[in-house]
C-alpha cells in the first residue's frame, strides 16, 4: 500500500513539472504573439489629436485640408461652437493684413459639420449684435428716468402755481 502511494506522488510530481514547463512555454509564445500584435495595432491606428490643434498636426493625420476665413474674426467664438461639435481644426492669425484675420484649417471630411459650425457662429454674432450693452441699457433708462423725473417737477410746478393763484383770490 505505502509502495502504491509513494508511486502515486512520484507520478504525481512528474506529470506536474512537465505540465509547468509546458504551460511556461505556452505563455512565453502567447507573450510573444500578442506583443507583436499589440505594436502593429499601435502602428496602425496612431493616435491623432481631436478638436484645436496645430497646422503641423493637422497635416500629420494624412487627410486633405480645406480652409475658410473666420467672417468677424473672432476666433475665440468660433472655436466654443467648433468644440461643441467635434471639429478637427486650426486656427492661424494672418498678421500680413491690416484689420487682424483669421484662419481655420480643418479636415476635407469634416465640411459639412464645419459649414454647420460657420452657420451657428454667424448666428451668435448676429445676436450678439443685435442685443445692446448692459452699459447703453443702463444709460437709455437713466435717460428715461430723468425725463419722468423733469416731467413730475413741471407738474407740480404747475400745480403749485394754480394753488399760488386760487388761494389769493
Amino acid at each position: 500500500m505505502q509502495d502504491e502511494v509513494g508511486n502515486k506522488s512520484v507520478n504525481f510530481a512528474v506529470n506536474s513539472t512537465k505540465m509547468t514547463a509546458r504551460t511556461i512555454i505556452r505563455a512565453i509564445r502567447w507573450y510573444m504573439i500578442n506583443h507583436n500584435q499589440k505594436k502593429i495595432r499601435e502602428e496602425m491606428h496612431q493616435n491623432f489629436k481631436e478638436g484645436k490643434q496645430s497646422v503641423k498636426d493637422l497635416l500629420k493625420a494624412g487627410v486633405s485640408t480645406d480652409k475658410i476665413e473666420l467672417p468677424d474674426g473672432s476666433a475665440r467664438r468660433f472655436c466654443k461652437t467648433a468644440k461643441k461639435l467635434g471639429v478637427d481644426y486650426a486656427i492661424r492669425k494672418d498678421k500680413t493684413s491690416k484689420p487682424t484675420r483669421y484662419m481655420v484649417f480643418f479636415k476635407a471630411k469634416d465640411t459639412e459639420v464645419l459649414s454647420q459650425v460657420v452657420k451657428e457662429f454667424e448666428a451668435k454674432n448676429n445676436e450678439k449684435q443685435k442685443k445692446q450693452s448692459v452699459r447703453e441699457q443702463l444709460r437709455a433708462e437713466k435717460q428715461k428716468a430723468n425725463e419722468k423725473a423733469k416731467k413730475l417737477k413741471d407738474k407740480s410746478k404747475k400745480v403749485k402755481k394754480r394753488k399760488e393763484r386760487t388761494t389769493g383770490r
